[in-house]
């Protein structure tokens, strides 16, 4: 499959994009030295420990070890193969394919994974069903409640919105197509009977396709158009290969750069109310799928931006919702949360067609509330502050939340809403905040002694990771040499009895020959992809992340083939003679052991000899 990308293709595509630009698109990236850093997108972390060198072109996460360069990335992280990778790659970075070499792609159908295919499943599907929308007869009562909606064909389109009519049809697509049945199992998108016979899932609902961050459609959420006492209002897909309602956020696809250029995103409740808000020019809107937002989302968010702002229903059981959400949010997650208020009790789909879309988009620029605002006002639903009690339960419970603030500023600034609302001494106010503070600060040290811990261990195995014996530091310098500068590699070709001690150095410096047979000039990321052996390339994007001086001299070389080949057979001796000694004690033969250890002595001594003379 790899040989359909010629290589000046995949040379063109290398070379004509930035790293950081496409992992920028999936992960939120800060610059700390020459590197960037952010949330590795491989595992969940709480401190960041994935890199991107802009200068070699290349990611590592010193957590989970990953590393490699930009096609290295695209395949570990949408699970594709390289030349899949190096198409996806030229999409991200705008780089135009010859139309023949996508079309000889594409056409390898025998090649392409299983995800893909259940892709392509997807995709037909939705465009069946879009297509039965706007198109005919049957779907006319739903493209009449979508407008009535509000939503214009302009984002049915956009969208791909669909309707599954009452009879089923997508069985009889599918086998016309000759679509193998055991895939469309797989798919979720019917339901199987005992006997073996498969039914669409889908019947009589307006379909909202859910797509993944990289914009393929995985599965659907189905509206009922008509009530339906005996089925639920909405239906989604069922977990499959590629569908796990706990990772996916809707729109998140279209809403992730909308949300990095904002530097916030906007959670709704529902689908219609993304739209609406979407359609108002609201862009970096999401919604989850029908539950409270889960850890793998907030980490999904927590990689593209550091604020949230939650906006729900403005009625009574919307901002009792957001109560509920911040709750479980605050303890979970490192993003700022705030609040967009929408008046009038009206949900943002109401709002909307009230008042206009350009309304809204003013609204969602003017409306933003602190967790602390959000509160205040939150608190006094159902008081009668005019009654001491109530003015007393109330302020209690403000003081718990403002207990929590780091920011005395922004404690401050409520101490002093509390003090004027309610003729209060700012002091007294004070006064009862440290008490507050006083039995929060275990939870707070508690939190923040854990994720201390957390920091901790993360540099710990990092370290532990990095520390090499003394013959592997010397093999680590002269292989970073050998790669780097054409003065090594023609000094070591005199050396013509040289080898590396360890299997995957050695390695290593064998393809590099080869490289630099057909590559005048080392570049890491062509090389990367050069080697075929994951150990290999993880060994390089190690070394490439060591800091080693620019230059090297006479006296650094002479050292390490100095330790490399004398060292290296000592060392091999020292441990055999330890492991006959352990032998010979397992049958009692003391004088053996007497024997061997005097030997062992021996070649301890040359041993600290020859470390004393190379200092």
């Amino acid at each position: 499959m790899s040989q359909r990308i010629p290589e000046q293709v995949i040379e063109n595509v290398r070379n004509n994009v930035n790293i950081v630009d496409i992992v920028g698109q999936y992960v939120q990236l800060s610059k700390s030295g020459r590197n960037l850093f952010g949330l590795c997108p491989f595992h969940e972390e709480k401190t960041p420990s994935f890199s991107v060198s802009e200068e070699k072109q290349i990611f590592h996460c010193f957590s989970c070890h990953r590393g490699g360069n930009v096609f290295k990335f695209i395949m570990e992280i949408e699970n594709v193969s390289f030349p899949e990778a190096v198409l996806k790659v030229a999409e991200l970075g705008n780089i135009e394919i010859d139309k023949e070499i996508l079309h000889d792609f594409d056409s390898s159908d025998g090649e392409s994974s299983n995800s893909r295919k259940l892709k392509k499943v997807h995709a037909d599907a939705a465009q069946l069903y879009h297509h039965i929308l706007i198109n005919t007869q049957i779907g006319e009562e739903a493209l009449s409640y979508l407008h009535e909606r509000g939503l214009n064909d302009d984002i049915i389109n956009e969208f791909n919105l669909g309707y599954a009519p009452e009879k089923a049809i997508l069985t009889a697509f599918f086998k016309e197509r000759k679509v193998a049945g055991e895939l469309l199992r797989k798919s979720g998108l019917f339901v199987e009977y005992s006997d073996g016979t498969m039914n669409d899932r889908f019947r009589n609902r307006v379909l909202f396709p859910i797509r993944d961050a990289q914009g393929s459609t995985i599965a659907f959420s189905g509206r009922l158009l008509h009530k339906d006492d005996k089925q639920p209002k909405y239906l989604n897909s069922p977990e499959t290969e590629l569908f796990n309602k706990r990772k996916v956020l809707f729109n998140f696809d279209k809403a992730k750069s909308e949300i990095r250029q904002k530097k916030f995103a906007i959670l709704f409740e529902g689908f219609m109310d993304v739209l609406a808000a979407y359609r108002s020019g609201v862009k970096n809107g999401i919604a989850s799928m029908g539950t409270s937002l889960t850890n793998e989302q907030i980490y999904l968010l927590e990689r593209t931006t550091n604020e949230l702002f939650l906006c729900y229903d403005g009625d009574e059981a919307g901002q009792n919702a957001i109560a509920r959400a911040l709750e479980l949010l605050e303890p979970v997650t490192k993003l700022k949360l705030g609040v967009i208020r929408i008046p009038e009790k009206l949900d943002p789909d109401e709002y909307v067609q009230k008042y206009g879309e350009t309304a809204f988009e003013q609204l969602i620029s003017d409306a933003h509330e602190t967790k602390i605002a959000f509160y205040m006002r939150h608190y006094q639903q159902n008081r009668n502050l005019a009654n001491e009690s109530d003015q007393l339960a109330y302020i209690a419970d403000v003081m718990q939340k403002l207990a929590v603030i780091e920011s005395p500023v922004e404690q401050d600034l409520y101490l002093n809403q509390l003090a004027s609302r309610f003729s209060l001494e700012k002091d007294s106010l004070r006064l009862q905040l440290r008490e507050y503070i006083g039995k929060f600060k275990p939870q707070k040290q508690f939190r923040a002694a854990k994720e201390s811990n957390l920091r901790s261990f993360g540099s710990m195995s990092t370290a532990n990771s990095q520390k090499y014996s003394r013959i592997e530091r010397a093999e680590r310098l002269l292989l970073y040499r050998i790669l780097h500068e054409q003065n090594t590699r023609i000094r070591l070709r005199n050396y013509t009895d040289f080898s590396f001690v360890h299997d995957d150095y050695q390695l290593v410096y064998t393809i590099s020959e080869g490289y630099f047979n057909a590559y005048p000039e080392y570049e890491t990321a062509r090389f990367l992809d050069f080697l075929d052996n994951e150990r290999a390339r993880q060994l390089v994007v190690s070394l490439e992340l060591d800091n080693y001086a620019l230059e090297s001299s006479d006296e650094e070389f002479e050292d390490c083939m100095n330790v490399i080949s004398k060292e290296s057979p000592l060392e091999q001796s020292i441990a055999e003679i330890k492991h006959k000694i352990a032998d010979a004690k397992k049958i009692n033969n003391n004088e053996l052991v007497t024997s061997l250890t005097m030997k062992l002595v021996s070649l301890l001594q040359q041993q600290q000899t020859n470390k004393s003379a190379s200092l």
